[in-house]
């Protein structure tokens, strides 16, 4: 229904349709990853084009349908910082698009009655060799101590996308006195096709460039720059403390993965190993790669950059994880120890690898920040 170009405006990025689409014959609504935003969209199913709704209400906060009868929704406003202004409160607005998108509801989000904990935050643009990309800068809001410590924050996926809907993490983070830049690197969703298709067979350097170029520009006026991420994020981390060793101070990294040649055969998704290295995939592989792919995908790997890694790693490792298997990250701390690098272990018997549950995410929060707060000498 609609053409997709290298123009992020011109495209569709397809983030959900709604329980009951349809508000007419001709007409459904849908929600669009774009930018850092989620934003939506009525799609014309004849012509191909597309209007935004509600889009100058809610600025740069996402919107998200949770039901819809017809022209009638119901929707979820969220937004980092959840102290907006009084038309643009985080909660949920029943809307009827009949009636000019009129609000006929509002229940307001709690977190919105504390404006004494708020935070504020940034988008960010940076371009490097002719790619361009966006994060989301964090900082404490008014009436929270200032760390001076920079926190960079690259996304799992890799093709998926940070957006400017609420975090409870960054939330809290801007409250204990960080500042965290979310960075939304080449191969992100929402940035057009051709940037997500340029990222495979250049993980482990596209994506990692554009990280550090992302945290040099930000670092000056800060007295401490770490790293953490989970996953795709987690590998981001690896490679970025041992490419850049000198520059991180401290890491954490949640189910990273570290080597995907030895991740391949034990993973339920060996398809992406192959993918993101840049090679073809079909089911009749052999969990075992041959030595062409196994060179791949580890000369795409952190596990190369072990050697240079200085900094203190807390390794955080949900033990029912079949995504990114918990060898990777046991593998990891074995080979920071034997080399004499400061490191941790937290292991989360009942959680698997978005390490989401309320207790572990709690969990893992506070011990990244004490982490931080001991290895860096913070107050």
């Amino acid at each position: 229904m609609v053409k997709m170009t290298s123009n992020v405006e011109n495209s569709l990025f397809y983030g959900k349709l709604s329980p009951c689409p349809w508000i007419d014959d001709q007409h459904i609504l849908l929600v669009s990853l774009e930018g850092t935003r989620s934003v939506l969209v009525k799609l014309n199913t004849e012509t191909g084009s597309k209007e935004y709704l509600l889009d100058q209400r809610y600025g740069t906060s996402c919107l998200d349908v949770l039901d819809q009868i017809g022209s009638r929704l119901l929707l979820f406003v969220s937004d980092l910082n959840p102290i907006l202004s009084e038309n643009t409160k985080q909660g949920i607005v029943f809307v009827d698009l009949s009636d000019g998108c009129a609000i006929k509801e509002f229940w307001k989000s709690r977190l919105s009655d504390n404006p004494e904990i708020s935070c504020k935050y940034t988008i960010k643009s940076y371009s490097r060799e002719g790619s361009e990309y966006n994060g989301i800068l964090i900082e404490p809001g008014e009436g929270c101590s200032d760390l001076k410590t920079l926190i960079i924050f690259p996304h799992g996926g890799p093709h998926s996308m940070y957006t400017t809907a609420f975090r409870y993490d960054t939330y809290i983070l801007a409250q204990l006195g960080y500042t965290t830049l979310l960075v939304n690197y080449t191969g992100s969703l929402g940035l057009g096709p051709e940037s997500i298709s340029l990222l495979p067979g250049n993980v482990g350097d596209m994506d990692v460039k554009d990280v550090h170029h992302a945290a040099m520009e930000t670092a000056p006026g800060f007295e401490h720059v770490v790293v953490m991420g989970g996953s795709h994020g987690g590998f981001l981390t690896g490679h970025l403390i041992g490419q850049y060793p000198d520059f991180y101070k401290a890491a954490a990294m949640r189910n990273p993965v570290i080597d995907m040649s030895s991740m391949v055969g034990v993973s339920d998704i060996p398809d992406w190993c192959y993918c993101e290295s840049g090679l073809d995939y079909n089911v009749y592989h052999l969990p075992t790669p041959d030595p062409t792919a196994i060179t791949a995908m580890l000369d795409k790997s952190p596990i190369r950059y072990i050697d240079q890694v200085k900094c203190p790693v807390l390794m955080l490792i949900g033990a029912k994880d079949l995504r990114v298997p918990p060898s990777q990250g046991l593998r990891y701390v074995r080979y920071l120890k034997s080399r004499g690098v400061a490191c941790s272990l937290r292991m989360y018997p009942e959680d698997c690898h978005p390490l989401s549950s309320v207790a572990c995410s709690g969990d893992s929060l506070v011990h990244t920040h004490l982490w931080f707060k001991k290895h860096l000498n913070l107050s």
